[in-house]
């Protein structure tokens, strides 16, 4: 072997560590057959061979090109693993380092629900600080404002955030009306909205290939939902803004939650026109006629038929509504079958009627109530026909020297005299029927000219 050639092996082996090494010998399978030869006779010649030797033959070596590809090949696979490896445990430490620091930040700055004994000191606090007329406190414990006018003692204050979800938590738990329509809430300033209401559905059909098609012409017809103020009165003692056993931002939401609640069933279900007229008294919707008049000569059919002349939709996912003692008088009626038509709710359904669900209402009239011409049963799909709308910035404003009406709506109550004071509350809220022909009414009376 030439000395050079010698000389070149001798370097580069020299510079190879013992697993380059390996990787050097591990690529010689690759090679082709002639040249794997020169590789062997190259590696023997060198390690048994003087330098003053004489030379052999150097195309029975590998070329110098062939010997430092080899090694590059191996050198460079081995620097790969080495950087793969580096690489791998530098992402495992940052990802690790990263989980652990992203970690601790969330706990750092983790937002954590008031218990219920921190919600109910803000609520008291709240309250006492309004007692005490102390303006800027209790504002300092309320919500945010709508922007439109500002927190004062004249207006009111905007109640803190953990009884406001107190409130309206519990609303749909007494308003049939929360419960059945759709809700959207009011933002921005003003109290009107113009709400675009379909009026007939889109028109389909069939066109020849290349024939000119003509437009589909549904019909709008806009209509426009108004907020209207409305307040509830609750009386308390000063005991119980002092007693910390009492669950008072539970109690209280609940109170005023069904205040409300009832309050928005008797307008916006049963309403005569001041300050609503409720869907039973709407004047678009449809009317069924009792085939006989009088309460007590409903019939299974009456109730059916309360389902003809609406859209399906409305039909099929229409609810009746009725008062309680009403469907004491409804559990006596059979179809044609001899079959009740009524069927009590069960743990896992609701109560039904012809199939469909059915819900109670104080706000209705009792059959006894019920008029000749009254219309007295609901039926329809109230979350496609109706819109409830409200601004969710409750004023509260505490009374201490008025003079207010018990439920009964004749017992004085003056709280002065009896040591009590009245957290008096405000909300806006308003309905707009936009779909009349989806709701139906059972009418007290015979149709004209049957």
């Amino acid at each position: 072997m030439s000395k050079k050639l010698k000389s070149i092996i001798a370097k580069n082996e020299a510079e190879l560590t013992n697993e380059e090494k390996a990787y050097l010998f591990s690529h010689v399978s690759q090679l082709d057959e002639a040249t794997k030869e020169k590789f062997q006779t190259t590696i023997k010649s060198f390690e048994g061979e003087d330098e003053d030797e004489e030379d052999e033959d150097d195309e029975d070596f590998m070329s110098e090109e062939d010997v430092k590809k080899l090694i590059s090949k191996s050198t460079s696979e081995n620097a790969n693993a080495k950087a793969d490896e580096i690489a791998e445990r530098i992402v495992n430490k940052f990802f690790a380092g990263a989980t652990k620091a992203r970690k601790g930040f969330l706990e750092s700055n983790e937002v954590k629900a008031p218990t219920e004994a921190e919600k109910d000191k803000k609520t008291r606090d709240f309250m006492k600080a309004l007692l005490n007329r102390d303006y800027s406190r209790a504002k300092a414990l309320t919500t945010s404002t709508s922007g439109e006018s500002p927190d004062d003692a004249k207006a009111g204050i905007s109640i803190p955030s953990e009884l406001l979800k107190e409130v309206y938590r519990f609303i749909p738990e007494y308003g049939v009306a929360r419960r059945n329509m759709r809700y959207l809430p009011f933002g921005g300033p003003g109290n009107e909205r113009d709400i675009t209401a379909l009026a007939a559905a889109v028109n389909v059909y069939w066109t020849n290939e290349g024939a000119k098609k003509s437009s589909s012409q549904p019909k709008f017809s806009p209509v426009v939902q108004t907020l209207k103020k409305l307040a509830a009165i609750c009386p308390l003692t000063e005991e119980i803004l002092e007693d910390s056993a009492i669950p008072l931002t539970s109690l209280l939401g609940e109170l005023f939650a069904e205040a409300i609640g009832i309050e928005e069933d008797a307008q916006f279900l049963a309403g005569t026109g001041s300050p609503w007229t409720g869907i039973l008294n709407l004047g678009t919707v449809n009317v069924t006629h009792q085939k006989k008049a009088g309460t007590a000569n409903v019939t299974a059919d009456d109730v059916l038929n309360m389902k003809k002349g609406m859209p399906a939709a409305a039909r099929r996912n229409g609810t009746y509504i009725f008062n309680p003692d009403t469907e004491i008088l409804l559990q006596q009626l059979k179809d044609n079958q001899g079959r009740y038509i009524l069927q009590q709710p069960t743990d896992n359904a609701p109560g039904k009627i012809w199939g469909r669900p059915y819900e109670l209402s104080d706000a209705l009239p009792t059959p006894d109530e019920v008029q000749d011409g009254d219309p007295w049963i609901i039926f329809g799909d109230l979350k496609k026909s109706c819109i409830l709308g409200d601004k969710q910035q409750i004023r509260v404003k505490i009374l201490e020297e008025a003079t207010i009406t018990d439920t009964d709506s004749l017992t004085p109550i003056n709280l002065a005299e009896q040591d009590m004071i009245a957290m008096r509350v405000v909300e806006r809220v308003g309905y707009v029927c936009v779909l009349p022909e989806g709701i139906s009414v059972l009418k007290n009376e015979i149709e004209s000219g049957s």
